[in-house]
């Protein structure tokens, strides 16, 4: 049984009307942010993991030919190879304390959750509305989910989520504009 007040639907949980079509249409565009946000992360640490590690192989590979190529103490080829090292160590140990190819594969994973939290919103929002069930339930479970998903979730930078939030339309709550 719905009723009127102030020109806004109320609903008891039963029946589909405006404001529940239009949050969910927000949470879609709210999770696909969130799914963009997140693959565009993981893209940048699978870059970054070569960017430290190509650079680490390299350097390392150099100071292991010239170890073997015998140097002389006081040589410019000397500190050219003693700073390759530490060049290389440092890299090494920069891909393994901020590893990248973790961070990558735990953003990928959040990306295809809320990939699927969006396809189960768009789905519900092409169904008929007699095969949607009670929106006090599909608002529920979808909810639960987007819960999950960002509790699951590695954190986001605010730039990433700031960039995919204004692409795709998203309005903070606390937003004044």
């Amino acid at each position: 049984m719905s009723s009127q007040v102030k020109g806004v639907a109320r609903s008891d949980g039963h029946d589909w009307n405006v404001s529940v079509t239009e949050l969910l249409q927000n949470w879609h565009k709210r999770v696909y942010a969130a799914q963009s946000a997140h693959y565009a992360s993981a893209d940048l640490f699978r870059r970054l993991n070569y960017l430290v590690g190509v650079p680490a192989v390299v350097f390392s590979s150099v100071v292991g030919t010239a170890i073997f190529a015998g140097l002389e103490k006081d040589s410019p080829r000397a500190l050219w190879v003693a700073s390759a090292s530490i060049i290389a160590a440092v890299l090494a140990g920069l891909q393994t304390f901020l590893r990248f190819p973790e961070r990558a594969a735990e953003h990928a994973t959040a990306a295809d959750w809320y990939s699927a939290v969006r396809r189960d919103i768009e789905e519900t929002l092409h169904l008929p509305l007699d095969c949607r069930g009670t929106p006090k339930e599909c608002l529920e479970r979808i909810r639960k989910e987007m819960n999950r998903a960002a509790q699951d979730a590695p954190e986001l930078s605010v730039r990433f989520w700031k960039r995919e939030a204004r692409r795709f339309g998203v309005q903070e709550p606390l937003e004044t504009s």
